[in-house]
């Protein structure tokens, strides 16, 4: 049977019945599609041509077509490839624009055209033109309006040729600018898929599938018809595509994640731990995740403390955290001291309970003006601050360390680099076996107070672990539950059209 005298069809409502003719670029395509690499896309198909020719059927229904390719992504690839297959637009079924009444099909050709006359090249044309029904496919349209349409060519000239190339597409077609959104009070905001995907890689997912769902929410908007869509029904977009693509846990942190932004009472997140471990870098990634514009140091604080008391009155304040114990010899002493456990950790003590009333003025001031803090410094000890007492806010503490000592000491090295050399490594590593005494001790005050501790060993896993702690201590604070809601959007998701 030749090739030619294949046709796919399809029964439409009404008794109606759509032919195609079968060709293996149609079926290559929707492989590619879902991420199938080019050889093996043409593999399946020839694989699927040879299964139709062998049936020896001239009509072969659509389902059938896709049930036999399905069944073959599930056996020989894997399952997720097969699901994202069944999602898509199925293959030969043409993508119709509906131009009012009238619906007439989609052409990367017209559209590739339109795009020559307003100056875009013949390749840069093309080329969004291929992207922009790719994206249709993929997320299974088979009727896109005008105005969708627009939009995705808007959208898909940004991805490939910078934001320049949209703004002028824009301009030209008087196409509508940016998704307005509205906030409560009224004020209003360009939609930013920036900032969405910053807030979902706080929750736990990598950059490219946040990147992915805060275009694919900024699409599930447009597709409302609205040029301007309320704050909630934003939230609500994203919640439904995260339970979709991601499961109930990550829908459940997005929710949290709010609550920790705009939280009822201000939230105060302590990281603790010896020096070299990792403490700014860790304060600083949570800062960015979660919104907590304040970042303190432990060290400022001893700074200006220091600016206060002079050395004379006390001694231990103007040393290191690991040579305070130092301040504490006589000079006859100070040649044949060694760095004895008892003694590195008891002038670090003294150290720590001067700085301890500053540290704890700090805090409540910001409980009192109910703002959030991230605060972080060796002077962070488990035990010597009464956070117990300080009911207006949640407060997470966390104690850092690094288990291995070799990497422990090429973290100052890295230190030394990004500072500008304004921290010189040989100075700490001169002191290493002091900075270990401290980092045992701090562990073990964590361990008898019930501090979490977090092996930073792996950056990105303990940054994921200290956020999973925050917002778990949000949740165990939150007044109404999560799980209705998560269970009516579960409900509501599979007749979402998201």
């Amino acid at each position: 049977m030749k090739r030619r005298d294949f046709r796919v069809v399809r029964d439409k409502k009404g008794g109606d019945r759509e032919k195609y003719t079968f060709t293996l670029g149609a079926v290559v395509e929707s492989l590619q599609g879902v991420g199938m690499p080019t050889d093996e896309a043409i593999s399946v198909a020839r694989q699927t041509e040879k299964h139709l020719r062998n049936e020896g059927e001239k009509n072969v229904p659509l389902g059938d077509l896709v049930a036999y390719l399905r069944n073959v992504l599930e056996k020989d690839y894997d399952a997720d490839i097969a699901e994202r297959f069944l999602k898509q637009t199925p293959p030969f079924v043409p993508i119709m624009v509906a131009l009012g009444e009238e619906r007439t099909p989609f052409s990367r050709r017209t559209l590739a055209k339109s795009l020559q006359k307003l100056n875009f090249s013949f390749k840069d044309a093309h080329a969004v033109a291929s992207q922009v029904e790719q994206t249709l496919r993929t997320n299974g349209f088979e009727v896109v309006t005008e105005r969708e349409l627009m939009q995705q060519v808007a959208l898909s000239l940004e991805a490939l040729l910078g934001r320049t190339a949209r703004t002028r597409y824009e301009a030209k077609t008087e196409q509508p600018g940016e998704l307005v959104v509205l906030e409560p009070g009224g004020a209003r905001f360009p939609y930013s898929r920036g900032i969405l995907a910053q807030s979902l890689m706080a929750v736990g997912l990598g950059p490219e599938l946040s990147h992915q769902l805060a275009k694919r929410t900024e699409n599930a908007l447009w597709r409302k018809g609205k040029r301007e869509v309320a704050r909630d029904e934003v939230r609500r977009t994203v919640k439904l595509l995260l339970l979709q693509e991601a499961g109930e846990e990550f829908a459940r942190r997005y929710e949290l994640l709010r609550s920790v932004r705009r939280p009822d009472k201000p939230i105060v997140v302590l990281v603790g731990g010896a020096p070299g471990v990792g403490k700014s870098s860790l304060a600083s990634e949570l800062s960015y995740r979660l919104g907590i514009a304040r970042i303190v140091s432990s060290d400022s604080v001893r700074q200006a403390l220091r600016s206060l008391i002079s050395a004379e009155l006390s001694p231990a304040l103007h040393a290191s955290s690991f040579s305070a114990w130092r301040a504490e010899l006589l000079p006859s002493e100070l040649k044949s001291a060694k760095p004895k456990r008892k003694r590195v950790v008891r002038g670090f003590q003294r150290q720590v309970q001067q700085l301890t009333t500053a540290l704890l003025a700090i805090l409540d001031r910001n409980i009192e003006e109910a703002t959030s803090l991230v605060l972080e410094g060796i002077h962070l000890v488990p035990g010597f601050m009464p956070l117990a007492e300080r009911e207006g806010a949640t407060v997470v503490e966390l104690v850092l360390h690094v288990t291995d000592e070799e990497k422990h000491r090429s973290y100052f090295g890295v230190r030394e680099l990004q500072t500008g050399r304004r921290r010189n490594s040989e100075a700490y590593l001169a002191h290493f076996d002091e900075i270990r005494i401290l980092q045992n001790f701090m562990v073990e005050r964590a361990e008898e107070e019930g501090v979490p501790v977090i092996e930073t060993s792996d950056f990105d896993q303990a940054v994921e672990q200290a956020i999973e702690l925050i917002l778990n201590a949000v949740l165990a604070e939150r007044a109404e539950p999560l799980t209705d809601e998560l269970e009516a959007l579960g409900r509501e998701m599979h007749s979402s059209g998201i």
